[in-house]
């Protein structure tokens, strides 16, 4: 299956993801604002994609339309479901507060499933992937299947490219563990290996910061990416 594009942003409300404007002309990061605004930001501010997963799989499977559309509450610029079909719903130079850090100068893309911080290693007894989900997880992991990753690696491609047409220098990708230290395996090891250095690095040219790191945030570990640095915590 093809991956499909769903256009949300005319049915998505200006004062949805609101922020305080302070007296430097930059917003303030307050999670809601009476009477405010989302920001807008300038194209050539924004360097970056921030990558997540949502930590969940949304519903309700059985209809497609009002699953999608539930894109449309969810703070990133792109939400990429795993049936093929990948969301805008925000326009590309609002600000969301999708990570922390990252805010101000990225791209937010979401990646619909609940996948581990660390892949299993059947050489240990206790299961890693199903220890290591973000806030601790429950349940068993979302498989990272052929249609999740084509729809991944496509809404990757899109958020690049039409930034890029904004004339935002998109050059870089954080992954949220580096803005926010309680996100270990946002968005996880094998979306970082098979999403942005599989397809993001080598397709489309990006470059992973994988040293880079915002307040308590933790920088890429080397289980992720040989170029990372120290263990997973």
């Amino acid at each position: 299956m093809i991956p499909s594009f769903l256009n949300l942003v005319p049915d998505q409300d200006p004062k949805i993801f609101p922020r305080k404007i302070g007296a430097d002309g930059k917003p303030v990061n307050t999670s809601k604002v009476v009477g405010g605004r989302t920001f807008v930001r300038k194209p050539e501010d924004i360097t970056g994609i921030g990558i997540h997963q949502t930590a969940c799989v949304f519903g309700p499977l059985d209809d497609p339309q009002k699953r999608h559309r539930r894109a449309l509450k969810v703070p990133a610029h792109v939400l990429a479901f795993r049936d093929g079909v990948y969301a805008q719903s925000a326009p590309l130079l609002w600000e969301l507060y999708h990570g922390n850090a990252l805010n101000p100068f990225t791209l937010g893309l979401e990646l619909e499933g609940q996948y581990p911080g660390l892949l299993d290693d059947p050489s240990t007894p206790v299961r890693e992937d199903e220890k290591t989900f973000w806030k601790g997880g429950s349940g068993k992991p979302t498989p990272l299947d052929a249609q999740a990753l084509a729809t991944f690696r496509v809404a990757l491609a899109f958020l690049v490219e039409e930034g890029r047409k904004l004339g935002c220098p998109i050059k870089y990708i954080w992954a949220h563990r580096q803005a926010n230290g309680t996100r270990d395996s946002d968005p996880g090891q094998e979306i970082w290996q098979r999403v942005v250095i599989e397809f993001g690095e080598r397709s489309l040219g990006l470059e992973a910061r994988c040293a880079d790191t915002w307040r308590d945030g933790r920088p890429i570990p080397k289980a992720w990416d040989p170029r990372g640095f120290g263990s997973y915590r």
